[in-house]
């Protein structure tokens, strides 16, 4: 059972750096991170692949940089995950403003100076999240097994009735 995260990000080695970070510390903790750039898949449509990814993630993450804010894929792809109604998270590095439809949301702060926090906020946020998930199918599944009790119980009652008044 996987929680996969679907990174949107400017392809600018300082964003780089921080993206990949957040992705080796989401994976200690089961979170799989989507990086578009590491899922080669050749012959493809880039633009169909990112879609497929992003329709199938349990969450969006956008690393709202310098390089990002200005990154006309990285618009696009909130856009698409806001369309799709995935839950949006943004990584907003310090001194940049969200804009458009997620102008007041809540974010994690990024520092450049100090990115682990913002690494370690987001991760644990996330991994919240997956347990969430976790414990909401865990539920959904005993929910199943005593509904299909409770129909085995009836079918039997019901075969006894029936059998019973035959004579």
């Amino acid at each position: 059972m996987t929680y996969s995260v679907f990174i949107s990000h400017s392809m600018s080695q300082d964003d780089l750096g921080i993206v990949y970070g957040a992705a080796r510390q989401a994976q200690l903790a089961g979170v799989q991170f989507y990086i578009a750039e590491r899922d080669w898949q050749l012959g493809k449509s880039l633009p169909a692949k990112i879609e497929q990814a992003i329709r199938a993630c349990d969450h969006f993450v956008a690393f709202w940089t310098r390089g990002g804010a200005h990154s006309q894929y990285v618009n696009q792809e909130i856009g698409f995950a806001k369309a799709c109604g995935v839950p949006r998270v943004f990584v907003v590095e310090k001194g940049e403003q969200v804009k458009g439809f997620d102008v007041d949301k809540e974010y994690v702060e990024l520092d450049r100076g100090n990115p682990q926090n913002a690494i370690s906020q987001l991760n644990a946020f996330l991994a919240f999240q997956m347990q969430q998930k976790h414990a909401r199918m865990e539920m959904e599944q005993q929910q199943d097994q005593q509904r299909k009790m409770w129909l085995t119980i009836i079918g039997i009652v019901g075969l006894i009735a029936l059998f019973s008044g035959e004579k």
